[in-house]
């Protein structure tokens, strides 16, 4: 056998072992030649296969135990070091120890191209590492031998790699000259450097990213990857979508960027590429950062810092502390902040690396005005304008003058303002940016409507909308409330502009555009949010998802066990309360992180924001003469009611404390929760207490307009803000409560009644569902069976009502009423829920329902409270009600009493037989126990005047007969 026929036999084995055998028993043929082939193998492996490319290494190995030769040592030690650095595991340190140890073989051996070619794969690993005058000094030594010897592949992978250096410096300049250089050697090289250039394309693609050149960035990557995947180099492709996916994330393009980001951060683990992984997992908390999801961000920060520890990575653990600190900030957690800033800085000044110091100093300006300190921040921004100048970094600029003109205008400076905003304007429209386009309209709107052009701060507020719609176009429809929450303000500015401007449908019509757009976009388009496999690569994470679900399941029933039911129930969104245990709301980060992933990989709807429209649906012609529709919307810290008839719209200016309100509806809760726990004796004066804050707040809320309301019999409420935990069915004049004067609905945003007020369901099935928790309601079972005698339905108690009963029951009911005890998550409205004998059915469960319901009853405790996020929208079971199909909801605001809620329920649905609307039916059960109380003094119903008993429960949706 010759040297040739033994490369081709070693070469055909797949297996590492019988490769070994097949060189011990060929000693005598093991030459050069062979070693070299063994070493072209571990190169071939290295970016598609990494475990081969390291099988190959360790038969270097072996071939110098057999051989003794130190030159084959040395191949082998090139071999492993590749991997450490080039092939994704992010050993840097190890790797530059192989290389020096390779080096300093050839040079004993008198072999300086050799040793000059250990400098490649070094030069590298040392810019990973931040040691950037190390591997110039390097680079340059090796560049001269190499280029001395016309070593024309050495050469240019070399230069490549000096290239990559000078990138990470943010020498965006010399980088992309390096880049010119290199794709020069390897066209050079003809058919053998044609596989190098998609790599040349790839770094290529990172530089003119960082200058800002998005369009020639995502070109170069695509190129980059259609080369790669060509020759079969997958996990190659996967690195240069991982760049572009960063180049998504400038743009504002975040779904896209994210399932990429998923997708390649998978394919990473399974071939072994720890490294690529994790800086996978980085990019991924930076595009967590634009979407504020700053918990989310701060677990993966630290874990990310550990992680890049072990790796010995500097500039990637300072990138970690950045996120943190920005997280930091965004929480409003301003010292914490400032310090994971300084460390940042710290270590990003360690790497001599100005560009990143300056990214560190903006994110500290931006602290700084925040905390009020505007001179300083306008300072500190207009410095960083001029060293983002120096390196030709326009993005950056343009972010930078950005926030000086923020400070400007907290200085009342608007000159300076205006040369700023006009600058940004300039760069953002050129590169398309929309998150810095949004900026600069709004900025721009703000000044002119201080220099008294309205009709230019008008156009300019709209196309600041247009743009943040836009950008919302781009995301997973579950992370735009937490995206909006700082910048709905836009909404604010243009509704009263339009009102100073004698527009009030206008005006209407932004402030339908700040409400519940999710909800409203989950219905138009029929978006899925269920827990299901939409296609094959799903199954895994969904399995995940429902062993997590049902482990948690089992932690939260055991905690709210041992917790009791008597300390729940009275939670407002904001209130300190008991949180579960740490190993439950570890287990609920996880569901929710993988339930979004689930998302994320099939919101195609995220993929084009062109296709994405932001409408309003017309409310007037769903309004019957006798209703009268009062939505409330927040504007500069006063209060603008918009009243909508069929006929007119009015508008009401409510010079409205706001701290005020926040105050009353605190107390009503403390009169609320008392009258719960106390005796029966105390119950009179606790009742003429909660009269007096429910008349203060209508003296706020309803008494400028009571001529409006007089003639109208029905009342449909939209209310806004912290209005959403306000029962205003029970406000009272003095004399009566709103609900004895009228009918009182309620909707999340007017835009809704167009799809409560759809055709009735074909079905005339019932359905009841009634649970105690386990004896501690026993009128909830009582409370059903009632219900489903009057109705003539179908009831479910006890052991029998379980989640996948209700699964099955749910899909044809035209009604649905849930007699169970109820848990409000303020800290995590996704896990709100009522229980079952089989566990919680919670909102994630609810949004896999599929209902064509005209009414669903939720007679539990405080399954109407919300979270109201960012765009003024209901985060809980209301939401996910209305978007698994019910026409309308009856619910409760706090937590209610069995024995009144059965008898609320018995006269509700009795009139409801009767043929009643829903919405008389309602106020007719409500008024009866008002009247019962005030009018049977001693007796045991009396007690039941107290709102508490009445009125936790409200309507929303469509309020016609069933």
């Amino acid at each position: 056998m010759t040297s040739q026929e033994l490369i081709a036999q070693l070469l055909g084995l797949p297996d590492a072992e019988a490769q070994r055998r097949l060189l011990q028993s060929n000693a005598t043929l093991l030459d050069e030649e062979v070693a070299e082939a063994l070493k072209a193998q571990a190169d071939r492996f290295l970016r598609s296969d990494l475990h081969r490319s390291l099988q190959a290494a360790e038969l270097l190995s072996c071939l110098t135990e057999l051989t003794g030769n130190p030159l084959f040592h040395a191949l082998g030690l090139l071999a492993r070091g590749n991997a450490c650095s080039i092939g994704g595991m992010g050993e840097h340190q190890r790797a530059v120890e192989l290389y020096d140890q390779a080096a300093e073989i050839y040079e004993s051996n008198g072999l300086p191209v050799e040793q000059a070619r250990c400098q490649v794969g070094k030069v590298f690993a040392l810019a990973m590492l931040g040691c950037y005058d190390d591997a110039l000094k390097a680079g340059q030594w090796a560049s001269e031998v190499l280029e001395q010897h016309s070593q024309w592949r050495a050469l240019a992978g070399l230069t490549m790699n000096l290239a990559i250096t000078h990138g990470r410096q943010r020498d965006d300049a010399r980088a992309l000259t390096q880049l010119d250089r290199a794709s020069q050697f390897y066209r050079r090289l003809g058919t053998e450097g044609e596989g190098a250039l998609a790599w040349v394309e790839h770094n290529r693609s990172m530089v003119l990213r960082n200058l800002g050149r998005f369009d020639a960035s995502i070109r170069a990557s695509q190129a980059a990857c259609q080369m790669l995947t060509e020759q079969g180099q997958t996990a190659s492709a996967a690195q240069t979508q991982e760049g572009l996916a960063f180049t998504y994330l400038m743009l504002g393009r975040y779904n896209e960027a994210l399932k990429i980001l998923d997708r390649v951060r998978d394919l990473f683990l399974a071939d072994g590429r720890r490294f690529d992984a994790v800086l996978a997992e980085l990019f991924t908390s930076y595009c967590l950062l634009r979407l504020r999801c700053f918990s989310d961000v701060l677990d993966k920060s630290h874990h990310l810092r550990d992680q890049f520890s072990e790796m010995g990575r500097c500039r990637e653990i300072a990138e970690a502390v950045l996120h943190e600190a920005i997280a930091y900030a965004g929480l409003d957690r301003h010292a914490e902040a400032l310090q994971s800033l300084a460390e940042a800085r710290s270590l990003f000044a360690q790497e001599d690396n100005q560009v990143w110091v300056t990214i560190v100093d903006l994110e500290s300006a931006t602290v700084l005005y925040h905390q009020g300190r505007f001179e300083e921040s306008l300072a500190a921004a207009q410095e960083c304008v001029r060293t983002f100048q120096t390196h030709d970094l326009q993005v950056q600029e343009s972010e930078s003058c950005l926030l000086a003109a923020r400070a400007s205008l907290a200085l009342r400076q608007e000159d300076v303002a205006v040369r700023h905003l006009t600058h940004a304007l300039g760069i953002a429209q050129e590169k398309r940016i929309p998150s810095q386009l949004y900026q600069c309209h709004y900025l721009l709107g703000m000044v002119d409507e201080r220099r008294g052009k309205l009709q230019d701060a008008l156009a300019s507020y709209d196309r600041a909308i247009h743009e943040l719609e836009q950008l919302c176009g781009r995301m997973m429809v579950e992370f735009r409330p937490g995206y909006l929450e700082d910048k709905t303000v836009v909404y604010e500015d243009v509704v009263a502009l339009c009102l100073d401007l004698g527009r009030p449908s206008l005006g209407l019509g932004y402030a339908e555009r700040a409400k519940s757009r999710v909800l409203l976009d989950l219905l138009a388009y029929r978006l899925d949010l269920s827990i299901r496999a939409r296609n094959v690569a799903d199954e895994d994470l969904v399995a995940e998802l429902v062993d997590l679900r049902r482990e948690r399941d089992r932690l939260y029933r055991r905690w709210r066990t041992s917790e009791g039911i008597q300390s729940r129930g009275w939670r407002l969104p904001g209130e300190g309360a008991a949180q579960p245990q740490p190993d439950v709301l570890h287990l609920e980060q996880q569901i929710a992180a993988l339930w979004r992933r689930l998302l994320i990989r099939n919101a195609d709807y995220a993929h084009d924001a062109s296709l994405w429209q932001v409408w309003t649906e017309p409310v007037q012609p769903y309004l019957d003469p006798g209703t009268l529709l009062v939505e409330y919307f927040y504007s500069r810290g006063q209060l603008i009611a918009f009243l909508l008839t069929a006929q007119e719209l009015q508008v009401r200016r409510l010079y409205v404390d706001n701290v005020q309100v926040q105050r009353l509806i605190q107390f009503l809760w403390l009169n609320l929760r008392a009258t719960a726990r106390c005796g029966l004796g105390l119950v009179p004066s606790l009742k003429a207490n909660a009269r007096g804050i429910l008349q203060q707040l209508h003296e706020l809320l309803v008494a400028p307009m009571a001529d409006a309301l007089a003639v109208h019999p029905r009342l449909i409420v939209v209310p806004h803000g912290l209005l959403h935990y306000l029962p205003f069915h029970a406000l009272h004049d003095g004399h009566t409560y709103l609900l004895e004067r009228h009918e009182v609905s309620y909707l999340p945003a007017a835009s809704l009644l167009r799809f409560c007020q759809r055709a009735r369901p074909a079905t005339s099935k019932v359905v009841v569902f009634g649970h105690s928790y386990e004896g501690v309601l026993p009128y909830a079972v009582h409370e059903a069976r009632r219900v489903a005698k009057i109705l003539g339905g179908h009831v479910v108690l006890e052991n029998e009502a379980t989640s996948a009963r209700l699964r099955g029951e749910a899909a044809a009911c035209r009604i649905l009423h849930l007699a169970a005890h109820g848990d409000f998550r303020p800290d995590n409205p996704l896990f709100s829920g009522l229980a079952l004998a089989d566990g919680w059915v919670t909102t994630l469960d609810i949004f896999g329902l599929s209902l064509d319901a005209s009414l669903v009853t939720l007679s539990a405790c405080q399954t109407g409270c919300s979270v109201v996020g960012g765009g003024d929208e209901l985060l809980g079971l209301v939401r996910a009600f209305l978007y698994a199909g019910a026409a309308s909801l009856v619910l409760s605001q706090w937590a209610v009493e069995d024995r009144s809620t059965a008898q609320l329920m018995t006269a509700f649905y009795s009139r409801l037989a009767e043929g009643w609307s829903k919405g008389a039916a309602l106020r007719w059960a409500q008024r009866q126990l008002i009247a019962d109380g005030d009018g049977a003094a001693g007796a045991s119903s009396s007690r039941y005047a107290h709102p508490y008993y009445w009125a936790p429960f409200f309507l929303v949706g469509d309020t016609g007969p069933l």
